[in-house]
Protein backbone atom coordinates (compact mmCIF):
# COMPACT_ATOMS: atom_id res chain seq x y z
CA UNK A 1 0.00 0.00 0.00
CA UNK A 2 1.19 3.53 -0.75
CA UNK A 3 0.56 6.31 1.77
CA UNK A 4 -0.35 9.64 0.11
CA UNK A 5 1.29 11.73 2.81
CA UNK A 6 -1.66 14.17 3.05
CA UNK A 7 -5.36 14.16 3.99
CA UNK A 8 -7.42 14.09 0.79
CA UNK A 9 -10.42 15.49 2.69
CA UNK A 10 -8.51 18.75 3.22
CA UNK A 11 -7.90 19.34 -0.49
CA UNK A 12 -10.49 21.24 -2.49
CA UNK A 13 -11.14 19.80 -5.91
CA UNK A 14 -11.45 22.43 -8.65
CA UNK A 15 -13.46 22.21 -11.83
CA UNK A 16 -11.07 24.22 -13.96
CA UNK A 17 -11.83 22.42 -17.20
CA UNK A 18 -8.12 21.99 -17.96
CA UNK A 19 -8.86 18.99 -20.11
CA UNK A 20 -11.29 20.71 -22.47
CA UNK A 21 -9.96 21.01 -26.00
CA UNK A 22 -8.40 24.32 -26.97
CA UNK A 23 -9.82 26.10 -30.01
CA UNK A 24 -8.13 25.41 -33.33
CA UNK A 25 -5.53 28.00 -34.30
CA UNK A 26 -1.90 29.04 -34.04
CA UNK A 27 -0.08 28.41 -30.76
CA UNK A 28 3.44 28.65 -29.37
CA UNK A 29 4.56 25.33 -27.86
CA UNK A 30 7.67 23.64 -26.57
CA UNK A 31 8.40 19.96 -26.06
CA UNK A 32 8.96 19.08 -22.41
CA UNK A 33 9.42 15.31 -22.71
CA UNK A 34 10.07 12.78 -25.47
CA UNK A 35 10.48 9.03 -25.29
CA UNK A 36 10.85 6.31 -27.91
CA UNK A 37 8.36 3.48 -27.35
CA UNK A 38 7.70 0.19 -29.11
CA UNK A 39 4.44 -0.30 -31.00
CA UNK A 40 1.86 -2.68 -29.51
CA UNK A 41 2.76 -5.37 -32.06
CA UNK A 42 6.46 -4.86 -31.40
CA UNK A 43 7.18 -4.39 -35.11
CA UNK A 44 8.18 -0.73 -34.95
CA UNK A 45 8.62 2.26 -32.67
CA UNK A 46 7.37 5.80 -32.24
CA UNK A 47 8.35 8.99 -30.47
CA UNK A 48 5.86 9.91 -27.71
CA UNK A 49 6.14 13.66 -27.04
CA UNK A 50 4.59 15.95 -24.43
CA UNK A 51 4.21 19.55 -25.60
CA UNK A 52 3.27 22.57 -23.48
CA UNK A 53 1.68 25.85 -24.58
CA UNK A 54 4.09 28.66 -23.66
CA UNK A 55 2.20 31.82 -24.64
CA UNK A 56 -1.34 33.15 -24.54
CA UNK A 57 -4.42 32.34 -22.52
CA UNK A 58 -3.76 28.58 -22.62
CA UNK A 59 -0.21 28.80 -21.21
CA UNK A 60 0.69 25.62 -19.35
CA UNK A 61 -1.77 23.37 -21.18
CA UNK A 62 -0.40 20.10 -22.54
CA UNK A 63 -0.68 18.41 -25.92
CA UNK A 64 0.47 14.82 -26.42
CA UNK A 65 1.43 13.46 -29.80
CA UNK A 66 3.12 10.36 -31.19
CA UNK A 67 5.32 10.25 -34.29
CA UNK A 68 5.99 6.99 -36.13
CA UNK A 69 9.73 6.51 -36.59
CA UNK A 70 9.92 2.89 -37.74
CA UNK A 71 6.77 1.17 -38.95
CA UNK A 72 5.93 -1.72 -41.28
CA UNK A 73 3.64 0.70 -43.13
CA UNK A 74 5.85 2.82 -45.38
CA UNK A 75 3.14 5.51 -45.45
CA UNK A 76 2.86 5.72 -41.64
CA UNK A 77 6.64 5.83 -41.30
CA UNK A 78 6.96 8.53 -43.98
CA UNK A 79 4.28 10.72 -42.36
CA UNK A 80 5.85 10.37 -38.91
CA UNK A 81 9.30 11.26 -40.16
CA UNK A 82 7.95 14.27 -42.11
CA UNK A 83 6.25 15.50 -38.95
CA UNK A 84 9.45 15.20 -36.90
CA UNK A 85 11.37 17.05 -39.64
CA UNK A 86 8.69 19.79 -39.60
CA UNK A 87 8.99 20.08 -35.83
CA UNK A 88 12.81 20.34 -36.10
CA UNK A 89 12.56 23.12 -38.70
CA UNK A 90 9.92 25.03 -36.73
CA UNK A 91 12.08 24.77 -33.59
CA UNK A 92 15.06 26.22 -35.46
CA UNK A 93 17.05 22.98 -35.43
CA UNK A 94 16.68 21.58 -38.98
CA UNK A 95 19.68 19.26 -38.49
CA UNK A 96 18.55 17.77 -35.16
CA UNK A 97 19.73 14.20 -34.62
CA UNK A 98 17.92 13.49 -31.35
CA UNK A 99 14.73 14.56 -29.60
CA UNK A 100 16.90 16.14 -26.88
CA UNK A 101 17.96 18.72 -29.50
CA UNK A 102 14.33 19.86 -29.72
CA UNK A 103 13.29 19.88 -26.07
CA UNK A 104 12.49 23.24 -24.41
CA UNK A 105 12.62 25.11 -27.76
CA UNK A 106 9.62 27.32 -28.57
CA UNK A 107 7.99 26.91 -31.98
CA UNK A 108 4.78 27.90 -33.72
CA UNK A 109 2.18 25.40 -34.86
CA UNK A 110 -1.44 25.08 -35.84
CA UNK A 111 -3.44 23.01 -33.41
CA UNK A 112 -6.45 21.10 -34.67
CA UNK A 113 -9.22 19.26 -32.86
CA UNK A 114 -9.28 15.53 -33.51
CA UNK A 115 -12.65 13.88 -32.98
CA UNK A 116 -12.64 11.26 -30.27
CA UNK A 117 -13.37 7.63 -31.12
CA UNK A 118 -13.99 4.47 -29.15
CA UNK A 119 -15.41 6.31 -26.14
CA UNK A 120 -12.55 8.83 -25.96
CA UNK A 121 -13.20 12.58 -25.96
CA UNK A 122 -12.02 15.00 -28.65
CA UNK A 123 -8.40 16.12 -28.24
CA UNK A 124 -5.91 18.58 -29.65
CA UNK A 125 -3.24 17.54 -32.12
CA UNK A 126 -0.59 19.43 -34.00
CA UNK A 127 -1.95 19.83 -37.52
CA UNK A 128 1.14 21.58 -38.91
CA UNK A 129 4.41 23.07 -37.76
CA UNK A 130 5.00 26.67 -38.83
CA UNK A 131 8.29 28.18 -39.88
CA UNK A 132 9.09 31.79 -40.73
CA UNK A 133 8.80 30.98 -44.45
CA UNK A 134 5.43 29.27 -44.03
CA UNK A 135 3.96 32.28 -42.24
CA UNK A 136 4.92 34.69 -44.98
CA UNK A 137 3.95 32.45 -47.88
CA UNK A 138 0.67 33.36 -49.57
CA UNK A 139 -2.20 30.96 -49.03
CA UNK A 140 -3.26 31.14 -52.68
CA UNK A 141 -0.92 31.44 -55.62
CA UNK A 142 -1.15 34.54 -57.80
CA UNK A 143 -2.91 33.98 -61.16
CA UNK A 144 -0.68 34.52 -64.17
CA UNK A 145 -1.09 37.68 -66.26
CA UNK A 146 -0.48 38.18 -70.00
CA UNK A 147 2.73 40.09 -69.36
CA UNK A 148 5.32 39.52 -66.65
CA UNK A 149 5.41 43.19 -65.64
CA UNK A 150 1.63 43.59 -65.56
CA UNK A 151 -0.24 42.75 -62.35
CA UNK A 152 -2.81 40.01 -62.70
CA UNK A 153 -6.39 41.27 -62.80
CA UNK A 154 -8.34 40.84 -59.60
CA UNK A 155 -11.10 38.29 -59.82
CA UNK A 156 -14.49 39.47 -58.71
CA UNK A 157 -16.51 37.16 -56.50
CA UNK A 158 -19.88 36.17 -57.98
CA UNK A 159 -22.87 38.01 -56.59
CA UNK A 160 -25.01 35.87 -54.27
CA UNK A 161 -28.36 34.93 -55.76
CA UNK A 162 -31.50 35.70 -53.83
CA UNK A 163 -33.93 32.86 -53.31
CA UNK A 164 -36.91 35.14 -52.70
CA UNK A 165 -38.69 36.82 -55.59
CA UNK A 166 -38.26 40.58 -55.56
CA UNK A 167 -41.26 42.58 -54.44
CA UNK A 168 -42.79 44.98 -56.92
CA UNK A 169 -42.51 48.62 -55.84
CA UNK A 170 -45.77 50.05 -54.55
CA UNK A 171 -47.48 52.47 -56.88
CA UNK A 172 -47.38 56.06 -55.81
CA UNK A 173 -50.59 58.07 -55.54
CA UNK A 174 -48.91 61.10 -57.14
CA UNK A 175 -48.70 61.24 -60.90
CA UNK A 176 -45.38 61.65 -62.66
CA UNK A 177 -44.89 65.08 -64.23
CA UNK A 178 -44.41 63.56 -67.69
CA UNK A 179 -47.83 61.78 -67.68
Amino acid sequence: MANFGFDVAEVEVSERGDFEVMPEGEYTLKATDAEIKDTKKGDGNYLAVTFEVTKGSHTGRKVWQNFNLNNPSDKAQSIGREQVAGWARAAGKPNAKDSDDLLERNFQCKLIVEKGTGGYKDNNRIGSFLTGEAKSAPAVSKPASKFDDEPAPAKKAPEPKEDKPKEEPKASAAKNPWD
